[in-house]
C-alpha cells in the first residue's frame, strides 16, 4: 500500500513539474532524470535590472533576504546576502503584473500581449502549479491580484468596458468561477486589491474613484425555495464622495485592519478616508459592504503620495519628495525617517513576517558583558529568535510619551537610484539592485577582462562585472558635459543656470586588443573611454556627423576605426600611436539607404591597410581604400549590387574551411557571409561580387538581422558555430551551412527585439539587450544542446524531408524523384531506341528546367547563381557537369522560397505598373508589354508574344495565323484577374488570398513554436 502511494506521489509531481519554468532548472535540480526535454541553445544565468513598473515584492521571512520582481518576460527571485537568483521562465510577453499571498508561498506572474499567459508559481521549488493561457481571450491582462490567504485570484481585462475575472485557481479549471463587467473605461483602473483581513472582498481604484466588491454564493429559487448554489457571483459598486473639495488624483490605497477602513492617498498629498462609522472606532463589523462610505479628507503631506501601507498598526507612506512617514490609525504622525534619502519613493514592501525583538534599557547604555549575557527565547509566533535592542539608541515616536518606535525592516524602490533594503532600527538603506530604469541601447564586452558595458538613453554607462554580478563603475555623461552659466553681475537671485544636454549613447565598442572603448551617441559625437575605469580620454568629443552613430567597428590590429550613422555614412578614425589620441581621417556617404553592416575584412591593401566594406538595405557593397583616404574624403574602391531582390541585413567576414584539399579545393577565397530578408544566407566572393552559394537560414517568423562565427576550443579541436538573432530570437547554428534544418535551434532572447548582442568565447557567455527594456540578460551556451539536435536530425537527406510538404511519403518528393529521372530521359533522348540507364546524375544545364518544373521559377540572376554553385561547390578549382540526387534535392531546397508567396505580392507587383480606372487597377496591353520589354530582365518582344500567345492557350497552328507582334489576343486592359486567371492560370483567383493567407498562417505558427519551443527548425 505503501509503495503504491508511493509511486503515484512521484508520477503526480514527475507531470507537475514538466511544465517547468526553466529547462535548465529541471535538468540541474530536478530529482527525476527521464524528461524529454527540448534543447536550448542558451540558459539565463543573470538578468542585470529590472521593470520599475512593475514594482518589487519583499519575501523575506525569518532572516531570508528574498526580493521578486519583473525582468523582461521573467520574473526574479533574487537572495542579495548571497548573491544568487532563480528566474522563472514562461511568458513570450513582457512581464507587467506579479503578486504574492501574505506569506510568500504563492506567487502570481502575468504579461500582456497575444497569447498572453498567467501563471502561479510554489516559491519553495520554483515550479508553477496553475497556468492560464489567455484567460481573458482575446483581450490582455492589465491587472491582477492574489488574496492573502491565496484562495482566490481576481484579474481584470478591457474590452469595450472593464471586466473581471474572479478564480479559486487551486481547482485547476481554466474558466473562471465567476465574472463581471464593470462601467470603467479602457484602461482607468490603476490599483486593484483583496482586503487581506477578508478575502472575499476586493477594490478597484480609478484615478476618480474607489469600487468596492464581493464574491459570493450564487442562490436561485428551485422549487419555489431560495436555495444556495456551488455557483459564485460577484457584486461591485462605485463609493460615492461628495465632488466639493477637490483632493486631487487617486494614487494608491490600502486597507486598515484595525478599523475595518480603506485609505486613499492623492497627488495633492491627501488621504481620504472609506470607512462604516464616521466616527473612528476599532473592530468595525465590515460584512455589508453596501455601507462603505466617504468619511473624510485629510491634508498630510505637502507632496504626491506614491504608496501607502498599513502594516504593524501603523500608516505608512511614501511620497515624491523622498519622504517615508508614519501615522497611528487615527493618522497623527509618529516618525518620519531621518537616515537616509532617496530621489522618490515609488514604492514600499515590508517583510512578511513582523520583528521579534525584546527592548533592553541597561544601565550603562552600551553593549557591555550583561548586555551579551543576556540570552532571548524565539518567538512562540513566528519562532524566530527575538532581536536585541537597546532602548537608548532606539528612535522615539512624536508623541508626548517619546516611546521607542519599531517596525519591521522593508524594500524602497526609488525612481532613479535602484531598489534598497532598509534596516529600520538603524535606518541604513543597503542598494541591492542599483540599476538604471531607462533603456538601453548599446552593449559591448572586453575580450579579455569579465567586464561588459552598458549604454543608456538617458546617457549613463555603467560597467559591470559579470563574473561577480556587480556594477564596477558608473558614468554619466549628461553630467560631465552639462553647461553652467553664472548669473550675471546685475543678478538680484544670483542663480545659476545648468543645461544637461540631451544626450544617449547609441552605440559602445571595445577593440579587439582591449585597449580601447569607443562610444556613440545621438548627436552623432564619439567618445574614447579608458576600457577598465571609463574616464574620457577624449579631450573633446569628435563631432563629425550630425546623425546619431548606431554601430562601430575596429579593425583586427585595433588602430583603425569605422562607424555607421543613421545618416548612411561612413566616419574612418586612426590611432597615432606616437601621440596615443584617434585623428578623424575620413567620411562617405556612398548609401542611398540605410546601412546594415559594417565591418573590415582579414585581408589587407596593397597599401597595407585592412580592407573596409560596408553592406545597405540598397543591396549594394561598398569596398573603401583606406589607404588612399585623406582630407576627410572616404575613397571608394568598388560599389557593386550583391542581389536581385533580396535586402542584406547583416554580414560578416567568412573564412575558407580548413578540412578542404589544396589541390582540388581553393583555400585562399575573398568571401563573406551575407544574411538577407529572404530567410537565406548568401557566401559572397566580395572581389567579383559573385554569389558562390545560397544557403537556407532559420526559418523563425522573423529573418536573421545579427549573426556572429564564435569558436569552441576542446583541447586541441576548434569547433566552429554561427550565433544569430532574429528580430526577437536568439540561436546557434552548427557548422558548416548546409540549410540543414536540424543544425540550428533558437529560442526566444527578448519579447519586443534584440537590439544589441555580444559574445565571450573563454567563458562562453551571451549578453543581449531588448527594445523599451532596461535589462541586460546574460546567457549560458549550450553547445552540446546542438550537437545532440544535429544527431537526432540523422544522415543523408533524412533531415531535410521536414522541409518538404508531408515530408518523404508526400507527393512533391515523389515529383522531385520522378522528374529528376525524367530529365535523365530527356538527356538521353524521348524517342531513342536503345536501352534506358538509369543513374543518379543528371546535367547540370538540366537544372533550370528540372526547378521550373517544380514550380520554382527562378529568374535569370537565380539561375546564373544556381548552375555556378552546382559546377563549383563554393571552392572547387575544376568545375563539375553532373549532379546527383541528393545534392539536387539540397539545392533545390536551399534556393527555392523559404515560404509561399503571398498573395499580396502578385497584387503590390501589379499595382506598381498599374494605373486606377473605375475603382479598380488596370494596365493596358501596349503598357503590358512595354513593361515586360523595358523593366527587369527584359524580354524582346517576339518572345514576349511566343510566350504570352502559348500561355493565353494558343495552338501551333493559330499562333503561325497570327502575325509576329499581334499581341490582339490579350484584352485591351488587363485587371489582375486577367493576368491570374488568362495568362498566369490560376484557378479560382477569388479565393487565393484567402488560401495563401492561411497557408502564411500555418507556416507562421509552425515557426512560431519552432522559435519559442527551441525546436530544430
Amino acid at each position: 500500500m505503501h509503495h503504491e502511494t508511493g509511486c503515484k506521489t512521484a508520477s503526480d509531481t514527475d507531470v507537475r513539474r514538466l511544465y517547468s519554468v526553466s529547462l535548465s532548472q529541471i535538468r540541474k535540480h530536478s530529482e527525476f532524470s527521464e524528461y524529454h526535454y527540448k534543447p536550448s541553445p542558451f540558459n539565463i544565468r543573470w538578468i542585470h535590472g529590472y521593470n520599475p513598473k512593475v514594482g518589487v515584492i519583499n519575501l523575506n521571512d525569518k532572516g531570508s533576504t528574498v526580493a521578486f520582481y519583473a525582468a523582461g518576460n521573467c520574473a526574479v527571485l533574487y537572495n542579495w546576502t548571497k548573491n544568487e537568483m532563480r528566474i522563472l521562465q514562461g511568458h513570450r510577453h513582457m512581464v507587467t503584473n506579479i503578486a504574492s499571498d501574505s506569506k510568500g508561498k504563492w506567487l502570481v506572474t502575468a504579461d500582456s500581449g497575444p497569447e498572453n499567459v498567467l501563471i502561479v508559481w510554489d516559491s519553495s521549488d520554483y515550479f508553477p502549479q496553475k497556468t492560464l493561457f489567455s484567460p481573458h481571450g482575446a483581450t490582455s491582462i492589465a491587472k491582477v491580484a492574489l488574496s492573502a490567504d491565496a484562495k482566490y485570484l481576481l484579474t481584470l481585462g478591457y474590452k469595450d468596458r472593464a471586466v473581471i475575472y474572479w478564480w479559486i485557481w487551486s481547482f485547476g479549471y481554466d474558466e473562471p468561477h465567476a465574472s463581471l463587467e464593470v462601467p470603467i473605461s479602457r484602461g482607468a483602473v490603476i490599483d486593484m486589491a483583496f482586503n487581506p483581513t477578508r478575502s472575499e472582498q476586493f477594490v478597484l481604484m480609478t484615478k476618480h474613484d474607489i469600487w468596492i466588491g464581493i464574491s459570493k454564493k450564487a442562490f436561485a429559487i428551485e422549487r419555489g425555495v431560495l436555495k444556495e448554489t456551488d455557483n459564485y457571483e460577484l457584486k461591485i459598486r462605485m463609493v460615492e464622495r461628495k465632488q466639493g473639495t477637490d483632493f486631487g488624483r487617486l494614487t494608491c490605497f490600502t486597507f486598515v485592519k484595525e478599523t475595518s477602513q480603506i485609505l486613499v492617498g492623492t497627488n495633492r498629498g491627501n488621504v481620504l478616508v472609506y470607512g462604516y462609522t464616521a466616527e473612528y472606532q476599532e473592530n468595525v463589523d465590515a460584512s455589508n459592504t453596501d455601507e462603505l462610505k466617504f468619511v473624510k479628507g485629510l491634508r498630510v503631506e505637502q507632496k504626491r503620495i506614491n504608496v501607502i501601507k498599513n502594516v504593524d498598526g501603523v500608516i505608512v507612506t511614501g511620497n515624491s519628495a523622498d519622504e517615508i512617514h508614519f501615522y497611528d490609525p487615527q493618522l497623527k504622525l509618529l516618525y518620519w525617517i531621518h537616515g537616509f534619502t532617496v530621489d522618490s519613493v515609488k514604492g514600499l514592501s515590508f517583510n512578511l513576517s513582523p520583528r521579534s525583538y525584546q527592548i533592553l534599557d541597561p544601565k550603562c547604555n552600551q553593549p557591555c558583558l550583561c548586555w551579551e549575557n543576556v540570552v532571548l527565547e524565539a518567538d512562540p509566533e513566528t519562532g524566530v529568535k527575538r532581536q536585541k535592542l537597546m532602548r537608548s539608541r532606539l528612535p522615539p515616536d512624536a508623541t508626548v510619551a517619546n516611546k521607542p518606535f519599531v517596525v519591521r525592516d522593508f524594500i524602497v524602490c526609488t525612481n532613479d537610484q535602484g531598489i534598497g533594503f532598509v534596516d529600520f532600527v538603524t535606518e541604513k538603506n543597503v542598494i541591492i539592485l542599483d540599476n538604471k530604469t531607462s533603456p538601453a541601447l548599446a552593449l559591448t564586452v572586453h575580450p579579455e577582462k569579465p567586464f561588459v558595458c552598458v549604454g543608456y538613453t538617458d546617457g549613463t554607462v555603467e560597467m559591470y562585472n559579470f563574473d561577480q554580478h556587480k556594477l564596477f563603475t558608473r558614468l554619466d555623461l549628461r553630467d560631465r558635459f552639462k553647461v553652467v552659466t553664472p548669473p550675471r553681475n546685475d543678478s538680484i537671485k544670483y542663480t545659476v543656470d545648468v543645461a544637461l544636454p540631451q544626450l544617449s549613447v547609441t552605440s559602445m565598442k571595445y577593440s579587439p586588443s582591449g585597449l580601447h572603448l569607443a562610444c556613440g551617441l545621438n548627436t552623432g559625437e564619439l567618445l574614447f573611454l579608458d576600457p577598465t575605469t571609463m574616464e574620457i580620454r577624449t579631450g573633446k568629443p569628435f563631432r563629425d556627423t550630425k546623425y546619431a552613430i548606431k554601430e562601430i567597428t575596429y579593425s583586427p590590429d585595433s588602430l583603425t576605426l569605422a562607424c555607421a550613422d543613421e545618416g548612411r555614412t561612413i566616419c574612418l578614425y586612426k590611432y597615432d600611436c606616437s601621440a596615443l589620441v584617434w585623428k578623424f581621417i575620413a567620411k562617405h556617404r556612398a548609401h542611398y539607404k540605410d546601412i546594415t553592416a559594417v565591418f573590415f575584412l582579414p585581408e589587407k591593401n596593397e597599401n597595407g591597410e585592412y580592407k573596409l566594406v560596408s553592406l545597405g538595405a540598397d543591396r549594394i557593397l561598398v569596398e573603401y581604400d583606406v589607404g588612399a583616404s585623406f582630407d576627410e574624403c572616404l575613397e571608394i574602391l568598388s560599389l557593386d549590387r550583391i542581389d536581385q531582390t533580396a535586402v542584406p541585413l547583416a554580414g560578416i567576414p567568412w573564412p575558407n574551411s580548413k578540412d578542404m584539399d589544396p589541390e582540388t579545393c581553393r583555400t585562399d577565397l575573398p568571401m563573406i557571409l551575407v544574411a538577407n530578408d529572404e530567410h537565406k544566407y548568401k557566401i559572397i566572393n566580395y572581389k567579383t561580387t559573385m554569389t558562390l552559394s545560397t544557403i537556407l537560414g532559420p526559418r523563425f517568423d522573423h529573418p536573421v538581422r545579427k549573426i556572429q562565427l564564435i569558436n569552441k576550443e576542446e583541447g586541441d579541436e576548434i569547433s566552429q558555430y554561427l550565433l544569430f538573432a532574429t528580430k526577437n530570437s536568439i540561436g546557434l547554428q552548427k557548422m558548416p551551412l548546409d540549410g540543414n534544418p536540424w543544425k540550428h535551434i533558437g529560442l526566444l532572447g527578448h519579447p519586443i527585439e534584440v537590439t544589441q548582442m555580444c559574445y565571450r568565447e573563454d567563458y562562453g557567455v551571451l549578453f543581449t539587450i531588448g527594445a523599451k527594456d532596461s535589462c541586460v540578460t546574460q546567457w549560458a551556451a549550450d553547445y552540446s544542446a546542438l550537437d545532440r539536435t544535429t544527431k537526432l536530425g540523422g544522415g543523408d537527406l533524412d533531415p531535410y524531408y521536414c522541409l518538404i510538404e508531408n515530408g518523404r511519403p508526400g507527393w512533391l518528393f515523389h515529383e522531385i524523384r520522378d522528374l529528376f529521372y525524367y530529365i535523365q530521359i530527356l538527356c538521353q533522348g524521348t524517342f531513342s531506341p536503345s536501352m534506358r540507364r538509369v543513374r543518379d546524375y543528371i546535367p547540370i544545364d538540366a537544372l533550370p528546367d528540372l526547378m521550373r518544373a517544380l514550380g520554382f521559377f527562378p529568374s535569370e540572376y537565380e539561375v546564373e547563381n544556381l548552375i555556378v554553385e552546382a559546377k563549383y561547390k563554393v571552392c572547387q578549382r575544376q568545375p563539375s557537369t553532373e549532379i546527383d540526387f541528393e545534392q539536387f534535392v539540397k539545392l533545390y531546397l536551399n534556393h527555392r522560397p523559404a515560404f509561399a508567396k503571398d498573395y499580396r505580392c502578385l497584387r503590390n507587383a501589379f499595382r506598381n505598373f498599374a494605373s486606377i480606372h473605375e475603382n479598380s487597377y488596370v494596365i493596358t496591353r501596349d503598357d503590358f508589354i512595354t513593361m515586360l520589354s523595358n523593366h527587369g530582365e527584359r524580354f524582346p518582344r517576339e518572345l514576349s508574344w511566343y510566350l504570352l500567345s502559348i500561355l493565353c492557350g494558343h495552338s501551333f497552328e493559330e499562333r503561325n495565323m497570327l502575325g509576329d507582334e499581334d499581341f490582339s489576343f490579350l484584352p485591351e486592359t488587363i485587371t489582375l484577374g486577367d493576368l491570374l486567371t488568362n495568362i498566369i492560370g490560376v484557378q479560382d483567383y477569388e479565393n487565393l488570398s484567402e488560401q495563401f493567407s492561411g497557408k502564411a498562417s500555418s507556416t507562421s505558427q509552425h515557426t512560431a513554436s519552432s522559435d519559442s519551443d527551441d525546436g530544430p527548425f
